[in-house]
């Protein structure tokens, strides 16, 4: 490829030739010859101003601080097109002058081309926590994650400009090497960096997220612990029967006759039913604050679900209950307590002797009770509003108990 010849080319000559020439002399020679390149940048028509000055006043700085860093003796002209460049980290750094050099030089040491992914976590964390929709029970576990596992390590430390692929590589073995990290947790930390780097990206700190070109299937993982038991069908008959008719007792017996998750649940208006159907279309966050949004933003999120004709029955109850409310269950301003209300659950439980499990179970038990009776997997992946049949598939669980399955497997096979 053919490059326009620098400008330049004669003082580059000369400054080169002054510092490659004979190390031990003094460098006055190119302390004029800078001066003169300085006069002919910042003020070419020989007024010396204000603006000139300062422009001077940073460059002698900045020049000061990269040669520090770096052998400014070692620079070399490139003889085809008369630029200037050093070599640094066996690449070449380059400009049409010298004073365009020591800029670029500086901000390779010291710029946002300098920054570690370190620093850069912090900014991505400013950056989410006034930019972006993320809660600030998600800010709080991403710092928690980074803390357990990339906190003070080596590649934290690396310019993200200067980070490879291998780097990321050897890092990633390191901490799943003997299955140290279950697939969930490792994928947390990969989004964590995804979002570092994205950013990065967009801020033009790097070209491009080498996270990209990896291949993560050649990682292990430590198995999931999959336990989550559901409450069985003949459990969730006996739980709603038992249950009174006071406002969170209403308030479980519903959620037994939906797939909501709570704070999905805390959000209802009345408004939001139509018919025999009810649209679920906000929540409460973990701070009581009511979002106009479904948790995790996604537009599967917003969705219609059926009303049986026993959650209409409680629904009336509830009504009785809370007339003057826009919202279902925000009772004098004070939205419905998670806290209270797997308190009432575990009370009823011990009451008729069931294991206990909290409010999120009880949409892993509808569902599953749901798909056990027939409803395609499909068809749940709406009610429950993922976004993918695999998230759908981690909320279906087996309600059968274990006797039935050893009655089963001895009928089939003597």
């Amino acid at each position: 490829m053919c490059r326009s010849v620098s400008p330049y080319k004669k003082q580059n000559e000369t400054i080169v030739s002054i510092l490659t020439s004979n190390p031990s002399v003094p460098l006055t020679e190119l302390n004029d010859a800078i001066s003169e390149l300085q006069k002919q940048i910042f003020y070419p028509d020989g007024k010396l101003t204000t603006t000139a000055c300062q422009a001077i006043l940073e460059f002698n700085q900045k020049e000061s601080q990269v040669k520090e860093v770096c052998d400014l003796r070692k620079i070399k002209l490139r003889p085809d097109d008369g630029r200037i460049y050093l070599i640094v980290k066996r690449k070449p750094i380059s400009n049409i002058n010298y004073i365009g050099l020591i800029e670029k030089l500086y901000d390779h040491f010291f710029g946002t081309a300098a920054l570690t992914m370190e620093e850069y976590f912090e900014i991505w964390m400013q950056w989410r926590a006034t930019e972006s929709s993320v809660t600030e029970k998600t800010i709080k576990e991403n710092r928690c994650l980074w803390n357990a596992l990339l906190k003070e390590h080596e590649i934290t430390k690396v310019p993200l400009s200067s980070l490879t692929v291998r780097n990321c590589i050897h890092y990633f073995r390191s901490i799943t090497k003997d299955r140290q990290l279950t697939r969930k947790r490792f994928n947390d930390l990969k989004s964590i960096m995804n979002g570092i780097l994205y950013l990065a990206v967009e801020n033009e700190v790097i070209n491009h997220n080498f996270l990209k070109d990896i291949n993560f299937k050649q990682f292990v993982f430590k198995a999931e612990e999959n336990s989550i038991k559901p409450y069985t069908e003949e459990e969730r008959l006996r739980i709603i029967n038992h249950l009174g008719n006071d406002f969170y007792s209403l308030a479980i017996k519903l959620d037994f006759h939906m797939v909501l998750r709570i704070g999905e649940l805390k959000g209802l208006k009345w408004e939001d039913i139509k018919g025999d159907t009810i649209f679920i279309r906000r929540f409460v966050d973990d701070q009581n604050k009511i979002i106009e949004d479904i948790k995790g933003h996604a537009q599967e999120g917003k969705r219609l679900m059926p009303l049986t004709p026993r959650a209409m029955e409680i629904l009336e109850q509830v009504r009785l209950q809370n007339p003057g409310s826009d919202y279902i269950f925000i009772r004098n301003g004070q939205p419905l307590a998670t806290v209270t209300f797997n308190r009432r659950l575990r009370k009823c439980c011990e009451e008729l002797g069931i294991e206990y499990r909290s409010s999120h179970k009880l949409r892993f038990s509808t569902a599953s009770i749901m798909y056990k009776n027939g409803v395609e997997d499909t068809e749940l992946q709406k009610l429950l509003g993922h976004t993918s049949l695999n998230m759908c598939h981690h909320y279906l669980r087996s309600i059968t108990p274990q006797e039935e399955t050893v009655a089963k497997v001895r009928a089939i096979l003597g």
